[in-house]
């Protein structure tokens, strides 16, 4: 199990640096760790704030509660047909770093969302858009970790209820899956 810190300077997760603190905070690096860390006491009796790069929220206060940071690594393509090319992304790697990633294997489709602050398991909460370009576009399914139960729930791009920058995670499931 991985340590859960306290009073911890969030600093350096935030693209504005601002020099807050949070109660608690733990990282996961993989869906396991991130079950077990749901699993705890201090997770079930506290707010939790999930992170991934810090791009998209401004702090102005301390965090009254625990911030669990998403560094679930890795790319990797599971499926090749003649058409499409399915990849898997961990929702802790940095969304730009994907996309050079995807230019780099001659891949297309998220090439226009280049530069777009932010991690991958950010991107469909929002429905990142640029240039005409959707992410919902480029989505198959997407899979989360349920903040109550810690089960595994897998979503396809239908469920997902992609709108104009907005998504079943930014609605009715807000603050209900990881």
């Amino acid at each position: 199990m991985q340590n859960i810190l306290n009073n911890y300077n969030l600093k350096k997760y935030n693209t504005f640096n601002v020099n807050v603190r949070a109660k608690y905070f733990a990282s996961f690096n993989s869906k396991k760790q991130l079950q077990q860390l749901l699993e705890n006491q201090i997770c079930q009796n506290e707010n939790i704030l999930i992170l991934g790069g810090g791009s998209n929220i401004l702090f102005t206060k301390n965090i009254n509660g625990i911030v669990l940071h998403n560094n679930i690594n890795g790319i990797s393509i599971i499926k090749e047909g003649t058409k499409n090319i399915v990849v898997k992304v961990g929702a802790g790697v940095v969304w730009h770093d994907f996309v050079i990633w995807s230019v780099k294997k001659n891949l297309s489709g998220i090439e226009n969302l280049a530069l777009i602050p932010g991690s991958v398991g950010a991107s469909p909460i929002q429905n990142i858009g640029a240039y005409g370009a959707e992410v919902k576009s480029t989505i198959e399914e997407v899979i989360g970790i349920e903040i109550n139960s810690s089960k595994e729930r897998r979503f396809t791009n239908t469920e997902c209820k992609f709108n104009y920058r907005s998504s079943i995670f930014k609605n009715e499931l807000k603050n209900k899956y990881i």
